[in-house]
């Protein structure tokens, strides 16, 4: 069964020392720049579809990847499980073959950044991220050295930030200037519509576990957690 080799292969990764990273798809080798959504996934909604379809059409970038962490800086696990949510990954991925998918035992960008540097030599990495992931990456309650952590950070990746319902794109720009000092120009902008930006993992569970139709869901999302009756 494909949840159990999921299920194997998740806690063999969290179980690594150091940062690593696990890919689940059968995409070809990455190439060139690739734009890589780190999220919970709990479940995937139509707003993480938003946001990679836009970083795909960035100049530059060669493609996308979702990226679940076993590890999260600031929350424990509930919802479903993480073998669900590569599950439900994989479910959008039949419907958009481009799209990669990949699990990391590491939960700051900068060790998430680390692990695809070394696992795929052969491409560089974008980070999209929200503005809560945004204001955190410049938190220095998260490192042990922030400046030199950041500089190494920033010296291979950029990081690809997008407006959310309640953080307009200008209040995302007024922090890069604020707080990006020497490494604003390697932030860049992204601004999607009100209505991908309002949606959220949370709504969609409520709505599942009130029995209603979330809107936040792909139909190949939506099937899979009716199939496996996830979030009731």
């Amino acid at each position: 069964m494909a949840l159990d080799s999921f299920t194997d292969d998740l806690t063999a990764l969290h179980a690594v020392e150091g940062p690593s990273v696990t890919r689940f798809d059968a995409g070809p080798a990455f190439d060139g720049r690739i734009a890589v959504l780190p999220s919970a996934f709990n479940p995937p909604t139509l707003a993480h579809a938003h946001l990679l379809a836009a970083a795909a059409s960035l100049e530059g970038l060669t493609g996308v990847a979702a990226l679940l962490s076993t590890r999260n800086v600031d929350k424990g696990l509930v919802g479903a499980s993480l073998a669900h949510r590569i599950g439900m990954l994989l479910a959008e991925q039949r419907t958009w073959p481009s799209l990669a998918v990949l699990a990391t035992n590491a939960a700051r960008l900068v060790d998430q950044g680390a692990a695809l540097g070394q696992q795929f030599r052969g491409a560089e990495f974008d980070f999209i991220v929200g503005y809560d992931t945004l204001v955190r990456l410049f938190d220095g309650r998260y490192y042990t050295d922030m400046p030199v952590e950041l500089s190494r950070f920033f010296a291979h990746h950029r990081v690809i930030a997008a407006n959310r319902a309640d953080v307009t794109i200008a209040q995302v720009a007024e922090f890069i200037a604020v707080a990006g000092g020497a490494f604003a120009d390697r932030i860049l902008t992204l601004q999607i519509p009100g209505g991908p930006a309002a949606l959220s993992s949370s709504q969609a569970r409520e709505a599942v576990a009130s029995q209603s139709t979330s809107e936040a869901l792909s139909d190949a999302v939506a099937r899979y957690v009716s199939e496996h009756g996830l979030y009731r």
